[in-house]
């Protein structure tokens, strides 16, 4: 194999791995964020994990911009303004869709349309001239199978609702957010684009907070120990660092293959929520797995794994059969 091709296929398994830690971390922070929202509304979670964040990256973005300007590293401008502003506000609005959704919808439903974004992504990047293989497209599909054996309940029917509309419509900007950050990856500072990624999805949601009437004492009382240790989990973990390691993960890899393992976040999500919950009782609802949830994540492993092999195995197995015929 070609030296330099190598050095890709490595430099992609690497952002795969990358990635799937960030689901993981994304899947983990389920149980964090239902302690928090007993305490505090869906803005200031937001606003807060996103201060917090930025607080735990300015020593890495002090130290890169630095080093830029040693090396006399010049960025382009117009990307230095519109990747924050891109990346921040796709993250908010998909945020703000879900959350609005989830006041009239359930939250496995809410899973389930999120989780859409696997199919938006390869659709809106055909317009983008990024094509995968076709084992790709294959595991999207795949993918979306388990994701709904994963977040459905069968027995309860299915029915579509202006609340679902809304989680679909945050989908999108799920969908756009990855796509704004496999594009603005490759031409920014990594810890500059997270920062202010989450500085624009910040100030936006401390402003709604405030046209809503936030007062000191509604503030204070917001903080207990429990929901301090969850804030600081979703502002270093979840938001300063699986965000930046989105990032870094997304330079190598394409953004469909990218969507696919990041939806393995909800599978990492039941797992985590079924261990945690033996030891502490985080929720009212009993977290074990349903026969249909564990064989739905098993089907999205798999699709994930589908999605990782090279076409050309099936292309040479193809060629050896025809050489011995």
């Amino acid at each position: 194999m070609n030296e330099s091709l190598l050095k890709t296929k490595k430099e992609e398994i690497g952002g795969s791995l990358i990635l799937i830690l960030v689901a993981f971390i994304w899947g983990v922070s389920f149980v964090f964020q239902s302690n928090v929202t007993k305490y505090m509304d869906s803005y200031s979670i937001l606003y807060l994990r996103s201060f917090i964040g930025i607080i735990a990256l300015s020593p890495f973005l002090i130290f890169t911009l630095l080093k830029d300007r040693k090396n006399n590293i010049k960025r382009n401008k117009k990307d230095l303004i519109l990747g924050p502003l891109c990346c921040g506000i796709c993250l908010f609005l998909a945020s703000l869709f879900q959350q609005i959704g989830l006041e009239t919808t359930s939250a496995a439903k809410t899973g389930f349309i999120t989780s859409l974004y696997i199919i938006l992504v390869p659709i809106f990047s055909l317009f983008l001239k990024k094509r995968c293989g076709i084992n790709v497209y294959i595991s999207v599909v795949i993918a979306v199978i388990g994701l709904l054996f994963l977040s459905l309940d069968f027995s309860q029917g299915f029915s579509f609702t202006l609340g679902d509309l809304f989680v679909f419509i945050g989908a999108i900007f799920f969908a756009l957010q990855i796509l704004s950050v496999d594009y603005f990856s490759k031409r920014l500072n990594i810890y500059y684009l997270s920062s202010f990624q989450l500085l624009t999805q910040g100030i936006i949601a401390l402003i709604i907070a405030l046209i809503k009437g936030i007062t000191i004492t509604s503030f204070t009382s917001m903080f207990t120990l429990e929901s301090t240790i969850s804030i600081l989990f979703m502002g270093i973990i979840s938001s300063a660092v699986a965000y930046t390691l989105q990032m870094v993960g997304q330079k190598y890899v394409n953004p469909t293959v990218s969507s696919l393992i990041l939806s393995l976040e909800s599978v990492f999500s039941a797992l985590s929520a079924v261990i945690i919950y033996q030891f502490y009782k985080f929720s009212d609802v009993n977290q074990n797995m349903t026969t249909e949830e564990i064989i739905g994540s098993i089907i999205v492993f798999l699709a994930v794994i589908l999605s990782q092999l090279p076409i050309s195995i099936f292309k040479r197995k193809k060629k050896d059969d025809l050489k011995e015929n």
